[in-house]
């Protein structure tokens, strides 16, 4: 399994779209392996339906979501 740590990003923009853009590369790059986005819940305050949106955007399927200790964690498959 793959992970992607996007817990200390620092962005100027809007969180949607950087978070949407780097769900769309992982998307791009992933060749079935799982990978495993972290990200803090206080830069992301999204409910699961919108990560699950965003990963089918992406071509991707959400397997589990998990949070706690502030941070959120997306276990992303490839969508075939």
């Amino acid at each position: 399994m793959l992970e992607e740590d996007y817990r200390t990003v620092s962005c100027g923009g809007d969180p949607f779209n950087f978070l949407l853009s780097a769900m769309k590369s992982i998307g791009i790059t992933m060749e079935g392996e799982t990978v495993k986005l972290m990200i803090m819940d206080e830069k992301f305050k999204y409910p699961d339906e919108i990560f699950i949106k965003m990963a089918r955007y992406s071509q991707m399927e959400i397997e589990n979501i998990t949070r706690e200790n502030g941070e959120i964690h997306l276990l992303l498959s490839k969508k075939y």
